[in-house]
């Protein structure tokens, strides 16, 4: 099968509508720039895992389903970021308030089962965040940063959800429920 598999924290459709509103209001209806994600693909990343087969994927989710411990929890999206720093944004997110520390946890137990299953180590700090656009080439968005309104949605981290892009639109291959 082809396309990038990673692993991710899914938002419901409701926690998905909520969240376009209150970047809408915030933003008084403003487009934010850049190629921009449906919001049905929304998703909170846990582990990018990359080109690979089946058979990896399902290493990785069975290692998973022996050591994930964790209960549901609530986090937040809140404000906006970019990587690599809103002066020359790549991407812009929206920045997640994680008070539980459940997604670092989850990201944490998803890189251990991801190298586990053969998978290079991740080579960058584990920072939660929900992608909104990609920006090619880079831009300066610190006045969209600046103009923004306030917003805080709530999102339920309820499992850990193996996803596969396909095109434009992202398949569920597999979820594990947190209990």
């Amino acid at each position: 099968m082809s396309g990038h598999a990673f692993l991710a924290a899914d938002l419901s459709s409701e926690e998905r509508h909520s969240l376009s509103h209150a970047l809408s209001d915030a933003n008084s209806g403003r487009p934010i720039p850049g190629r921009r994600p449906p919001a049905e693909n929304w998703h909170i990343t846990l582990r990018f895992l990359g080109e690979c087969g089946d058979p990896q994927t399902d290493l990785v989710m069975h290692r998973l389903s022996d050591t994930v411990s964790a209960s549901p929890s609530r986090v937040w999206c809140e404000g906006l970021g970019a990587f690599p720093r809103p002066s020359r944004a790549g991407v812009v997110f929206a920045a997640v308030d994680d008070p539980t520390d459940i997604l670092g946890h989850l990201a944490g137990v998803c890189e251990e089962a991801a190298i586990d299953a053969g998978f290079e180590p991740e080579d960058r700090p584990y920072v939660p965040h929900l992608t909104l656009s990609r920006l090619r080439p880079a831009l300066d968005v610190r006045s969209l940063f600046a103009a923004l309104g306030e917003f805080r949605v709530p999102i339920k981290v309820r499992a850990i959800t193996l996803l596969r892009t396909n095109g434009p639109r992202y398949d569920t291959l597999d979820t594990l429920p947190l209990v």
